[in-house]
């Protein structure tokens, strides 16, 4: 290469020499994300021409959609190329083929004129709004940028694309992003990840913004200025936090997950159901506790609820008889074989399968598990109740038995446009649904709009210097010398409202 590429220390030079077959860079805005997917790209091409090929790697780079690919990808993908002598002709106009979005890079051959030779790499340069269009190709790596705007599905499909022929030992994929919930990428590729799609054996880079020794410090300070609590956390120091835009629960802290929350034998216990129908199925098991609540500077007293969740199961297409056998299994394990007071499930298990002419409902009831139907409410009516309790940090969620559920609650969220304005009433489908979904069913039920007011006993009486003792000697018709009065010797009294004076002896 003529141009000498620099690479930061730390996370962005560990992530681009990484031999990690998946790998991922996590980081905040201008810690140089993209320049470290191209650059490891780059150097993938540049491997030994594999024996018997004519072809060097072939790569992809791929963006959300086609818009991004040519204002963000292209740009900086051609600033990285021009001047490393890296082009197949030693030009962009004749490397670059843009009906084809492809470019032609000269290849590790051993060739005394990689220019004029007839090996090449090739990196394509893809749109992944559409996944399936890129079945045909094989490739030695692909690149995902952004992958917080894309799918588990697009890094499956080209996950599949690894298959050119002579570079099976270098095959690798990787994704850049900004984290953005505890979405795909967290279940792909962070250590704490409990997903069944965890990657085995990848690799998670993890950088700060700061950690770009390149950026202007005045740019530094302006974000700390602007950006605030876990926004700052995730677009600046790139962690795993939960929701910041467009969150359905934006009252939830996470740290309401981090905790034990012991299953409690004097409580009720409760299930909530969420069938998925064919897909993801989820059972929530949940405690209500009611404590007493005092308004500020008045005597009044509410009783306000406390949804303490103990335990989560998940599963795919499970039968009826199956999911029955797995409740009462972990009933017994959990809760030392207590079954939960009622269980509450999703209004749609009453439609009746085409196929066999019963519900989930009924067939659930086959093997001794009654569901009730949750009654039809907006989604905003059970949102609108746990944001207010998670507020007072009224829902408590168990970190070894319910993690995944703490992971959905930071992770829902609406459809919301370039502006931030949400644009429909129903959250986006995905994984976080079915677990929300579920909590909706439980709080529509078992929790009310408002506090409870404490019913006071009658009272029972007033102590002797009460004023209320007073009153109620007065209109007992109290005589002269009774004992409100104290000691009151050699005088007469008489009351007027209002009014205790010494009557005259004359």
């Amino acid at each position: 290469m003529a141009k000498e590429i620099v690479l930061n220390d730390g996370a962005q030079r560990n992530f681009v020499t990484s031999p990690a077959r998946a790998s991922a860079y996590i980081g905040g805005v201008g810690s140089g994300k993209t320049f470290a997917g191209i650059v490891k790209g780059l150097a993938k091409s540049q491997l030994p021409l594999a024996p018997g090929q004519s072809s060097g790697p072939r790569g992809a780079i791929g963006a959300s959609t086609f818009g991004v690919l040519k204002k963000v990808i292209v740009p900086q993908f051609f600033e990285i190329m021009d001047g490393t002598d890296l082009w197949k002709t030693g030009r962009r106009s004749t490397s670059w083929v843009k009906s084809e979005m492809m470019a032609r890079l000269v290849s590790n051959c051993g060739c005394k004129d990689k220019h004029a030779c007839d090996h090449e790499s090739q990196i394509f340069l893809i749109s992944l709004d559409d996944p399936d269009e890129i079945r045909g190709m094989e490739l030695t790596w692909f690149y995902i940028d952004e992958g917080r705007n894309t799918t588990r599905y697009a890094w499956t499909v080209l996950w599949g694309r690894l298959r050119q022929a002579g570079y099976a030992a270098h095959q690798a994929g990787w994704v850049c992003s900004t984290s953005n919930g505890y979405d795909w990428l967290y279940d792909c590729f962070h250590a704490d990840s409990t997903s069944e799609f965890s990657i085995d054996d990848s690799k998670l880079h993890i950088a700060a913004t700061m950690d770009n020794p390149h950026l202007n410090p005045e740019y530094i300070e302006g974000l700390r200025a602007q950006y605030h609590g876990r926004f700052f956390e995730q677009e600046v120091l790139g962690r795993f936090v939960g929701m910041t835009e467009g969150a359905v629960f934006f009252e939830w802290d996470p740290k309401d997950s981090g905790s034990d929350v012991p299953y409690r034998a004097d409580l009720p216990l409760y299930s909530e159901w969420d069938f998925g129908m064919g897909d993801q199925n989820v059972v929530l098991f949940f405690q209500v506790e009611w404590v007493e609540q005092r308004e500020v500077g008045n005597r009044n007293a509410f009783l306000v609820p406390i949804k303490r969740y103990v335990g989560a199961m998940e599963a795919n297409e499970r039968t009826s008889k199956e999911w029955a056998r797995e409740f009462d299994l972990y009933c017994r394990e959990h809760f030392n074989g207590r079954a939960p007071n009622t269980n509450v499930g999703d209004p749609s298990g009453r439609n009746r399968n085409q196929v066999s002419g019963t519900s989930v409902i009924t067939d659930l009831a086959a093997f001794g598990i009654r569901v009730a139907p949750a009654p039809k409410k907006p989604v905003d009516y059970a949102v609108r109740i746990l944001n207010n309790m998670m507020a007072d940090h009224r829902v408590l969620v168990d970190r070894t038995n319910c993690l995944r559920l703490g992971q959905a609650l930071s992770s829902h969220r609406w459809q919301i446009n370039t502006k931030g304005t949400k644009t429909s009433n129903t959250p986006i489908h995905d994984w976080t649904s079915h677990y929300c979904d579920a909590v909706r069913y439980g709080t529509t039920v078992f929790i009310p709009e408002g506090p409870t007011r404490v019913e006071k006993a009658p009272q029972s009486g007033f102590e002797k210097d009460q004023w209320g003792s007073v009153f109620e000697q007065v209109l007992r018709n109290a005589q002269p010398g009774d004992s409100w009065l104290g000691p009151q010797p050699d005088r007469e009294v008489v009351w007027t409202p209002g009014i205790i004076r010494p009557r005259s002896n004359a």
